[in-house]
């Protein structure tokens, strides 16, 4: 059976001006499965060479602790009934990343239906982050 789910792309956004991004990660949410993970590139190769040179280190730190605080909300996620009222993605990583003007956040959500959430959230993340990342980039990410 189908299940519903939402997303987000987390974006890294050089100047708040421009509004120029690089996709760095995706978040994945249906309510009804319990199901809140992300998966974020570990490389900030596409970043270094469309903008300034940013620290590599504090880049993976930062998506990594993106992703482990994502997973640890979605493992606390209780199983809804359906008189319960659905929280929305935005307001579930707004625990993690309040919306404001800083560097990294989360997109506006898309939304679908699928069978595999898992195998969804892989096919989101090739489909608007690994698609840009150079060769090297692309075999390496955070695992989920």
């Amino acid at each position: 059976m189908r299940k519903p789910y939402s997303f987000s792309i987390l974006r890294y956004v050089h100047d708040p001006v421009t509004q120029e991004f690089v996709n760095i990660g995706v978040a994945v949410y249906s309510g009804e499965a319990g199901f809140l993970r992300a998966i974020c590139t570990a490389h900030c190769t596409r970043i270094n060479g469309m903008f300034e040179r940013i620290d590599d280190n504090r880049f993976r730190q930062l998506t990594t602790y993106v992703q482990e605080k994502i997973g640890e909300i979605g493992a606390n996620l209780p199983s809804t009934l359906p008189f319960e009222p659905m929280l929305a993605i935005e307001q579930l990583l707004a625990r993690v990343l309040p919306p404001d003007d800083s560097s990294v956040r989360f997109s506006r959500g898309g939304v679908g239906l699928a069978h595999d959430l898992d195998k969804t959230m892989a096919e989101l993340f090739e489909r608007y982050v690994n698609r840009y990342a150079s060769t090297a980039d692309s075999t390496d990410r955070i695992s989920h």
